[in-house]
C-alpha cells in the first residue's frame, strides 16, 4: 500500500464533498494514467491522445460515480489542469525545467461542481473504467455533513456517501 497524497502510477486521489444537493469533486492522478505519458507531448499523435482524454475527463466527471437511487446528479462546472505543454501550453522546444519539475513527475487535476436532484445520500460506486481505464486504485475521501471517511478502493468499488 502506498502513501496517502503520493504520486502514484495508477492511484487516483478523488476527494467528494457533499453539501446539500451540491458535490464537489476533487481528483489528482499522474499524467501517465490519464494519457499514457508525463511530459509534453512530442508528436502530435500524443497531442491528440492528451487532448482527448483531457476531454473525456472534463465532459465525464459526473459519470465517475454512479449516485445512490433516485439522486441524479448533473455537471455545472469542470475544471482540468495538465501538466505544461500539454494543453494549450508552450512547446518542449527549449523548455527549461521548473524546479518543482525534479522527479519528472507530472499531475493531472480535476475539479468539478455537481447540482443533484436531491442530496446524494447513500449507496454508490465508482465507474472508472469508460473515463480512465488506466486507474487501478483510488484513494477516496468523502466528506458529508454527518462526517468523513477515507480508504483506498478498487476503480468499480461501492461505497456510502
Amino acid at each position: 500500500m502506498g502513501t496517502a497524497g503520493a504520486h502514484e502510477h495508477g492511484i487516483a486521489r478523488l476527494g467528494l464533498a457533499v453539501d446539500g444537493t451540491r458535490l464537489t469533486v476533487d481528483l489528482e492522478l499522474p499524467a501517465e494514467t490519464v494519457f499514457g505519458f508525463e511530459r509534453a507531448p512530442r508528436s502530435a499523435q500524443e497531442r491528440a491522445t492528451a487532448a482527448e482524454a483531457l476531454d473525456r475527463l472534463r465532459t465525464g466527471a459526473a459519470r465517475l460515480i454512479a449516485f445512490p437511487d433516485a439522486a441524479s446528479c448533473a455537471l455545472d462546472s469542470a475544471e482540468v489542469q495538465a501538466p505544461e505543454g500539454v494543453e494549450g501550453g508552450h512547446s518542449d522546444e527549449g523548455h527549461q525545467p521548473h524546479e518543482d519539475e525534479g522527479d519528472g513527475h507530472e499531475d493531472v487535476h480535476l475539479l468539478a461542481s455537481l447540482t443533484c436532484s436531491r442530496e446524494p445520500l447513500g449507496p454508490a460506486s465508482l465507474q472508472f473504467a469508460d473515463i480512465l481505464p488506466g486507474v487501478v486504485q483510488v484513494d477516496l475521501t468523502v466528506v458529508t455533513a454527518a462526517g468523513d471517511a477515507a480508504g483506498r478502493a478498487a476503480p468499480d468499488a461501492s461505497f456510502r456517501f
